[in-house]
């Protein structure tokens, strides 16, 4: 049996774990203990645990919305044979699906530059992005090396649903070749 020890823990969080352990049907000590195992695992991995519980949640709400994961390779490959009339209807689906998205993650958890950063990442996994900022403005130059211009459209079309919902301002959206520069303002303060 592993050596423990005492460790002090304030009361509201003892009371929580009661309140979830007789929820699931696990006594609180042995779902803390699960709890603090599971985050040292994920933490071995990504140093930021509050970020990788706010990209599961946000998974999730995809997953609601009636998003799927796909591979890159088939999206890619896939939209290139796109008739025109049915690449604008999937851009718009897009567009919603993406501004109710960004709706949800603003009351959920903020329309803050690296909640923005990260939902980015999340809907645009293969592309490389860089951020910079002068003042309120907030300019985010994103790479889509090796990926067909119509996989850019659509992410045009991911970026401007995630800037609606969001409720951010987009003052320009420059698209060009295998980059999409956008500047937004209006986030909250971290």
């Amino acid at each position: 049996m592993p050596r423990r020890r005492m460790m002090p823990i304030s009361e509201e969080i003892i009371d929580e774990a009661i309140k979830v352990g007789e929820r699931i049907g696990i006594p609180y000590l042995v779902l803390v203990e699960k709890i603090l195992s599971s985050v040292l695992r994920i933490m071995q991995h990504k140093g930021n645990i509050l970020e990788v519980l706010s990209m599961v949640d946000a998974l999730d709400d995809i997953k609601r919305l009636g998003g799927i994961l796909f591979p890159a390779s088939m999206v890619n490959s896939s939209l290139i044979n796109f008739k025109s009339d049915s690449f604008q209807t999937l851009c718009n689906e897009y567009i919603k699906m993406c501004t109710w998205f960004g709706e949800l993650s603003r009351i959920k958890r903020s329309a803050t530059v690296n909640e923005f950063k990260s939902v980015l990442t999340l809907w645009l996994p293969t592309a490389s992005m860089d951020v910079s900022h002068n003042g309120d403005d907030y300019k985010f130059v994103i790479g889509f090396l090796g990926y067909s211009p119509e996989v850019v459209s659509l992410a045009r079309c991911i970026i401007e649903g995630l800037i609606r919902g969001y409720d951010l301002n987009a003052s320009e959206m420059i698209v060009k070749d295998f980059f999409i520069v956008v500047r937004v303002r209006g986030f909250v303060e971290e």
